[in-house]
């Protein structure tokens, strides 16, 4: 009888097998099991070679090397889709197969390279992190054999172990290496793989501005677009979370999430959403972290325990500060590091080391929390900035509760050390505000271990909001793809105003453009070091220029619920209590609510009618904060974030006297600036009855021939003006944008003028007067760095900006604003100008604040 010869491998085996590692790699594992197990089951019972398959060492590949590939690539799958047990089971049978008889020696080496290689991810996404650099540490004795893609996978698994294992820096040469090789060899997936990993690990040793330019540089490869978007998204906003941008990381986590969903990625979708939760931690909404934390949970039941078990984490610590049975988040998250520990997960060990040394200062057993965070990698020098001052934070609490403040007052300067040296790596106005999110609990720690006098309590606040107004050191430079979208997006902004029909239409294209310009803004770079936190020697320098300036201080402060003066005069300090900071807090908003009506009813039959209520909640607000402190002449007020849009102008004590405002008492006391020879340009926007001739009467006001006005001004203009005159007169429609500050704007003819163009503009204009409604309000991102119109241009080197908190009537500004000029070109300092001016006018004008330094201009021939 005939010997029946081996049935080969349909040819349709390395077909399935190429499209499944495809469906992998473009984030469908379903499809890629589904292709992956029918390749599996073509292959069984067959021997020789399979057809469309090339061997590792040339040639057409066997079927025991075809059986290998299918099934290391199958584990891909199932770790995605059902977790790290199956894809262990699965990748362990593939080595297995591998180090069998069945394969020739060069192809048995490269074979188990393949299968440590794959094994490492396995252990490396479940937490296993040692595991993962065994099989790592083995892998590559056979790196020189290996084919490109798999080098390439080698170098990948090695940094994202290192990254782990708080090695960012040698991570970040292992995924530069992996980008290079992906590049050469023209792998855009991989290379899009390689250079996300590497933004991630520039994001953890703290350069957050340069993260986000690689992040952006990831965006403009195009070959990534057939890389898992799910995955991107993610370690982007993860970056965003850390650099304080809190909002805009939930937003992008939960587009993450709903992209994982769709495109079948369990494990990555699991991974996101407890990122999702910390975020909502890190926002303070803790119900909605402990909801999505037990969902995400839920989620990866019998999958991936390293993640399930930061999920986990998460809800412990939404339960702790929510001082929700303390006990129990001690036992459960010690129980928590052991489990992290024994799977080498150190960097999630720690963390949860983090977590319980906070809820055990909140016990009040500080020694316990010491001993806890000694057991660390030093959390205070490695990881993210949040980690590093989250550390910093509960170092000092426990100081604190021992009663040892020198060791808590050391912690919190260094954390302001660090956090200022991260800030000064970048130039963008908002990246710079919203890293200080993770600045306010630090800051009110400093203020409550502060000697108990009122030179030294000045000294813990404002460090803290010198630090948080500082001017980045470096204009960023030009970057033609932000100006083309920031034009374009100004143009549509004016299509929709013109046809508000289009507005529906537009929305999406107008939101991603704001997305866009957000995202290249962010990663401008800024200077290489910041300048060191305020000293005590400086202090007594800026309170020495108070006296030579004749100005009182009242520098405003909160803690425990409660507002307290610090109040300076003529070198004689008191600290003065205000009373519970939420009754004031409600006036100020009050006094905000006034203000808008009364500029709506402006020339109207309720007019009278709402001046008195203005005029009567401006005298109660008076009395719980300026009038009980009996200043006169001029006055500097330094606020707290829920005051900064008072106009102190319109209180009653106030009235006809400077009150300058400033985000701190350094900021103020930097040199004045008298401007000789000076050059004036006023500007007019649309659609504003009384512009052109308020920009007219202000070029009058100030005669000669380096006046100029200039109607129906468009962008170009004021940023000629800005680069080239010493004063600038802007009266437009204004708005300011609370949601994204970044877009605040100025109405011009050819549409919105950004604080976004602002930022890249050169400057020589150093007082700017915005006649424009609420150019003065600001948003506080957590801590006192504030970001609005008058606030941005202050930052950006302006030495002062005139602007109103509020609406100001057309009539009223187009009054007052030149009456201003006038006395402003006689020399008359700007904050005594506008005082002036204002007592004089309709009680709306004291509405118009002189925010900044001291500034004038020299009297000379008009």
């Amino acid at each position: 009888m005939d010997r029946q010869a081996p049935a080969r491998a349909s040819p349709s085996a390395a077909a399935r097998y190429d499209a499944g590692r495809q469906a992998n790699l473009a984030g469908r594992p379903a499809e890629g099991e589904r292709l992956l197990r029918s390749a599996l089951r073509s292959l069984d019972h067959h021997e020789g070679p399979v057809p469309g398959l090339e061997s590792v060492r040339g040639g057409v590949a066997g079927a025991p090397e075809a059986r290998v590939r299918v099934l290391l690539s199958l584990s891909t799958s199932l770790v995605q889709r059902h977790g790290a047990g199956p894809a262990l089971e699965v990748a362990t049978s593939a080595l297995h197969l591998a180090e069998g008889p069945l394969l020739g020696r060069e192809e048995q080496a490269l074979l188990v390279t393949k299968c440590r290689l794959q094994l490492a991810m396995i252990h490396g996404r479940t937490g296993q992190t040692d595991a993962a650099l065994a099989h790592l540490d083995r892998a590559m004795s056979s790196f020189d054999r290996l084919e490109p893609r798999d080098r390439f996978a080698l170098l990948l698994s090695r940094g994202a172990a290192r990254t782990d294992s708080h090695d960012p820096r040698r991570a970040e040469a292992d995924f530069t290496r992996a980008a290079d090789l992906a590049h050469e060899q023209g792998l855009a997936t991989e290379e899009f793989m390689a250079r996300h990993n590497l933004a991630q690990a520039v994001a953890l040793q703290g350069d957050l501005p340069r993260a986000l330019r690689l992040f952006r540089d990831i965006e403009r490869l195009g070959g990534g677009m057939s890389a898992s978007a799910a995955v991107a998204l993610h370690g982007r906003a993860l970056t965003l979370l850390d650099a304080g941008l809190v909002a805009e990381a939930r937003e992008m986590l939960q587009r993450a999430a709903t992209e994982a969903g769709r495109t079948g990625e369990r494990l990555v979708e699991g991974e996101i959403r407890a990122d999702l939760a910390l975020a909502e931690l890190v926002d303070g909404d803790d119900v909605a972290a402990a909801r999505t934390a037990v969902g995400a949970r839920r989620s990866l039941a019998g999958r991936a325990p390293g993640v399930r078990r930061r999920a986990e984490l998460v809800l412990l610590d939404a339960h702790r500060r929510r001082g929700r049975r303390l006990a129990e988040v001690v036992r459960r998250g010690q129980g928590l590091v052991a489990a992290f520990d024994r799977d080498g997960d150190h960097v999630a060990a720690d963390l949860a080391r983090l977590v319980v040394a906070e809820t055990e200062v909140d016990r009040q057993r500080a020694g316990e929390a010491v001993r806890l965070l000694r057991a660390t990698a030093d959390l205070t020098h490695v990881g993210s900035l949040s980690t590093r001052l989250r550390a910093r934070g509960v170092l000092a609490a426990a100081a604190r509760a021992e009663q040892d403040h020198p060791t808590a007052r050391r912690h919190l300067r260094a954390a302001l050390a660090d956090l200022t040296r991260t800030v000064a790596g970048s130039s963008s106005l908002e990246l710079r505000a919203a890293t200080h999110h993770y600045a306010q609990g630090l800051a009110s720690l400093d203020l409550a271990v502060a000697p108990d006098r009122s030179r030294d309590r000045l000294l813990a606040v404002e460090r803290w909001r010198e630090a948080a107004s500082r001017s980045p050191a470096l204009r960023p430079p030009a970057d033609p793809e932000l100006a083309r979208r920031t034009t374009v997006l100004r143009h549509l902004r004016q299509q929709v105003r013109d046809d508000p029909d289009r507005a529906d239409r537009l929305r999406p294209r107008l939101r991603e453009l704001e997305r866009s310009v957000a995202a290249l803004s962010w990663s401008a770079p800024g200077g290489e070091a910041g300048r060191e936190v305020v000293t005590r020697e400086q202090l007594g320098r800026s309170l020495g220029t108070l006296r030579e300036r004749d100005t009182s201080l009242v520098y405003v402060v909160e803690a425990s619920g409660t507002l307290f003066a610090e109040v300076s005069v003529q070198g004689r300090m008191r600290t003065v209590e205000l009373g519970p900071a939420t009754p004031v807090q409600e006036l100020a908003r009050r006094l905000a609510a006034d203000l808008e009506t009364g500029a709506r009813s402006h020339g109207g039959p309720m007019e009278e009618l709402l001046q008195r209520s203005l005029r009567r909640t401006a005298q109660l607000l008076d009395e719980a904060t300026l009038a009980p402190l009996g200043l006169d002449g001029r006055v500097l007020v330094v606020p707290t974030p829920g005051l900064a849009a008072v106009p102190w102008g319109v209180l009653p004590s106030r009235s006809g006297r400077p009150t300058p405002v400033a985000p701190s008492l350094t900021a103020w006391a930097r040199p004045a600036t008298t401007v000789e020879g000076r050059r004036v340009v006023a500007l007019a926007g649309p659609e504003l009855a009384r512009a052109q001739d308020e920009v007219a009467r202000v070029a009058d006001a100030w005669g000669g021939t380096r006046a100029t006005s200039l109607g129906e001004a468009g962008a170009a203009d004021l940023a000629a003006a800005l680069g080239g005159a010493d004063v600038v007169h802007v009266a437009a429609h204004g708005r300011h944008r609370d949601d994204s500050p970044l877009f605040s704007s100025l109405w011009l003819a050819d549409g919105p003028y950004f604080l976004a163009d602002l930022e890249r503009e050169s400057r020589r204009a150093s007082h700017v007067v915005l006649s424009a409604c609420d150019s003065g309000r600001s948003r506080h991102r957590g801590g006192s760095a504030a970001l609005g119109l008058a606030a941005g241009l202050l930052w950006l080197g302006a030495s002062s900006v005139v602007a109103a908190p509020c609406r100001v009537p057309d009539e009223v500004a187009a009054e007052h604003l030149p009456r201003y000029h006038r006395l402003l070109a006689e020399g008359i300092p700007a904050d005594e100008a506008l005082s002036r001016a204002a007592a004089q006018g309709h009680p709306l004008a004291g509405a118009f604040v002189a925010w900044g330094a001291p500034w004038s201009a020299a009297p000379g021939d008009r």
